[in-house]
């Protein structure tokens, strides 16, 4: 299962070293990792990226992943999540929520990453907890993940349907609208048939995009599978596979 993990520490040795024990993990074939970053939260509270890490990571497609999405929120005020974030970071390509972040998630990060302290953020593929948890734990580190999920209903679709709603009542007031109202009515009906057209092509957009993402990550898992043998090999070409299912899923779902 795709997961966004955040894996806290008191130090920035000990978070280079919970960085170390990812690509451990992936050598070892207990996880698949697609992007990482290093965190530092400095005294006055701004979170900063010191390390981009795995040479291997999926590249960004632009506009930004769930793990920028969430150095952003980490490093601002948490009220713009949800309804707040609809101008900038939901705006990106990949939805917060389609990410696995919440409220909760970020809050619960924000209460252990206090300023002074260091995270490990990464994209990830787990089957079991325990092997990241108990190698994480042994360094003292405070591991949060999320599943990565598939908002079916995106604001997109809820702009859509509220233009598409406002339309149709137009319409039916039109039928019985005096003729000195009918020019504003229509006026305003092609306002919203404009507006929902755009939402339809964003959400078009979006989804391509993701998919592009999705292909890349699934490319990215090929090329460190066919560089392992054994077991390893075998368990990141099921995970290959598991992804694919997972992925086709939703874009049916969608």
């Amino acid at each position: 299962m795709e997961k966004l993990i955040v894996a806290v520490f008191d130090s920035e040795a000990k978070a280079f070293e919970g960085l170390r024990i990812l690509g451990e993990l992936q050598d070892e074939g207990h996880i698949s990792v697609f992007e990482s970053r290093v965190l530092a939260k400095d005294r006055g509270g701004v979170v900063r990226v010191l390390d981009s890490a795995d040479p291997q990571s999926v590249p960004l497609v632009a506009g930004g992943t769930g793990i920028g999405a969430l150095v952003g929120l980490l490093g601002g005020p948490l009220g713009i999540l949800v309804g707040a974030a609809a101008g900038t970071l939901i705006g990106s390509i990949i939805d917060l929520n389609d990410a696995g972040v919440t409220e909760e998630f970020v809050s619960d990060i924000e209460t252990a990453l206090r300023p002074g302290k260091f995270a490990v953020v990464a994209d990830i593929v787990e089957e079991w907890m325990t092997p990241l948890d108990t190698r994480m734990e042994s360094i003292g580190g405070v591991v949060f993940r999320r599943a990565r999920t598939f908002v079916k209903t995106s604001l997109d679709d809820r702009d859509a349907a509220a233009n598409r709603a406002e339309m149709e009542q137009l319409k039916a007031e039109r039928a019985q609208a005096k003729s000195d109202r009918l020019e504003k009515i229509d006026a305003r009906i092609d306002h919203l048939r404009a507006k929902l057209e755009s939402a339809i092509e964003r959400r078009r957009i979006k989804m391509r995009l993701r998919g592009q993402e999705r292909e890349a990550k699934i490319q990215a898992l090929q090329a460190k599978a066919n560089q392992a043998q054994g077991e390893v090999r075998r368990r990141q070409e099921a995970r290959i596979a598991e992804l694919r299912a997972d992925y086709a899923e939703k874009v049916a779902v969608g």
